[in-house]
């Protein structure tokens, strides 16, 4: 899934990767992000990001723990603990 946000500022592509192996994660708990991940992507980005695996999971009936965006040739990751959904850098984990 692409979708393009819209700050007039600067627009940027978020893209969905594949994941790697099936799960039942729904990731519906509380989301929080890292200062890295919202320093380079912003939460308007993230929330959009996040809006787009919500609409992944309703499809698929659930994901992997782990989904990762890509954004600008840059990653994002998404991670279930069933509590909580972090978005964060790679490095951040």
């Amino acid at each position: 899934m692409v979708a393009p946000t819209n700050n007039s500022t600067n627009k940027k592509i978020i893209k969905l990767l594949p994941q790697e192996q099936e799960g039942s994660y729904q990731f519906n708990g509380q989301s929080v992000a890292t200062r890295n991940a919202i320093d380079k992507f912003g939460n308007e980005v993230i929330i959009a990001a996040h809006i787009i695996l919500l609409k992944k999971v309703k499809e698929k009936g659930g994901l992997d723990y782990l989904q990762v965006f890509e954004i600008d040739g840059e990653k994002l990751w998404f991670i279930d603990d069933v509590d909580h959904i972090t978005a964060l850098l790679p490095e951040d984990y």
